[in-house]
């Protein structure tokens, strides 16, 4: 029998227990820790790969329908019958019909015939008869109900994107909203006089986050907004992703010249605007 003056003689003593758990702990965090890592590391890595990917199927869909057209005409049956597959197999499983090679390479010729055929788009698009189309499609798709507002909010992404769009934005600032203690990006479109006073005042275009298609017109005080070098680009980026992607060198102080934005479109040239 064990007295109260003898040695604990348990397996680590009386704070054995104490000691494995803490041990246990440690071990586990850093399993997590490593497979943490390794999730954030793998992540954007298989993202891309995915987006990549999406991307190549959607241009290769785009144009595939004209190879398998081609493919169950009488033009392409010897090519068929030379690869020894039947228009009913073309028909039923497409690409999965031919041999891995004979698919990858067709489907490596669809991209490219998307890419030959976005171009004709453009150059057909880019004169007064392919105008005239676009417009004429324009008043079909407004006369649809649903459609329409798919249409028109698509076109709206599309133009905040392209040269044109990017063009009637005369540079990037920041500005009091919602309220005097918060500032945030807009893009200037315009500069306007007060009636009254004869202060330079600044017309802006605040898009919304994370859909920079919808959004605030603000008229505040040239004196108010600061302007940031920022392109459109940038700005764009910065307001789609959350604020996650955001150029550096970004300043609250201001000091902005009031000359930087003239009415009429007559701005000096600041950096902004040639990058643009």
């Amino acid at each position: 029998m064990r007295t109260s003056h003898e040695p604990d003689q348990r397996v680590g003593g009386p704070h054995g227990g104490t000691a494995r758990g803490g041990a246990f702990g440690s071990i586990r965090h850093l399993i997590r820790a490593r497979l943490t890592t390794g999730l954030l590391t793998i992540l954007p890595i298989l993202i891309t790969f995915w987006v990549l990917k999406v991307i190549f199927y959607w241009l290769r869909d785009a144009s595939l329908w004209v190879v398998e057209l081609y493919l169950v005409s009488r033009w392409g049956a010897p090519s068929l019958q030379r690869w020894g597959v039947t228009r009913e197999q073309i028909d039923g499983l497409g690409l999965a019909a031919l041999p891995s090679h004979v698919a990858w390479g067709i489907s490596i010729f669809s991209v490219l015939l998307t890419f030959v055929l976005l171009y004709l788009v453009g150059l057909i698009a880019a004169n007064v008869i392919g105008r005239a189309m676009l417009t004429a499609i324009d008043r079909v798709f407004d006369r649809v109900p649903f459609v329409k507002s798919v249409y028109r909010l698509l076109k709206q992404v599309m133009s905040l994107f392209g040269g044109e769009q990017k063009q009637q934005f005369r540079g990037t600032a920041l500005v009091k909203f919602p309220n005097a203690d918060t500032r945030i990006v807009g893009f200037v479109t315009n500069t306007l006089t007060d009636a009254k006073t004869g202060e330079e005042l600044v017309a802006l275009f605040v898009p919304t986050s994370p859909n920079p298609t919808t959004g605030y017109l603000l008229i505040q005080p040239r004196r108010e907004v600061i302007e940031i070098d920022w392109s459109v680009e940038d700005a764009i980026k910065a307001i789609i992703s959350g604020g996650i992607v955001m150029p550096t060198g970004l300043s609250l102080a201001g000091g902005g010249e009031p000359s930087a934005f003239r009415p009429g479109g007559g701005a000096r040239p600041t950096e902004v605007e040639r990058r643009l």
